[in-house]
């Protein structure tokens, strides 16, 4: 491969992982909301089966608190290992084209 093609297929790689990261991240809020509003609906439904586990109301709803922070938890953690691992292989992109483009000086005999 041409010099300049690997260049530019490494800029185009390097642009569409910073896209993808961008993208993850403005989606990210409506992602949680959306997790939030599925398990509350869920606990509602399934508070008559689940209600006898836990005794009372206020063991119930902090029990739905705990599960919903668990998994709200993972889910943050599992996007968040993605954003970095994203931004780290797009930094290791511009290490690789910093190294390709950068101008090769001869040392000059005088």
């Amino acid at each position: 491969m041409d010099k300049n093609d690997e260049i530019l297929f490494k800029q185009k790689k390097q642009n569409e992982l910073k896209l993808e990261v961008q993208q993850i991240k403005s989606k990210l809020p409506k992602y949680i909301i959306w997790f939030i509003f599925i398990l509350a609906v869920s606990l509602y439904f399934l508070e008559d089966k689940i209600f006898h586990l836990f005794g009372n109301n206020v063991n119930f709803l902090i029990g739905a608190v705990l599960i919903l922070c668990f998994f709200l938890f993972l889910f943050l953690l599992k996007s968040y290992i993605t954003i970095t691992k994203k931004q780290k292989e797009s930094k290791d992109l511009g290490v690789q084209l910093y190294n390709l483009m950068k101008l090769e000086a001869d040392p000059v005999d005088e």
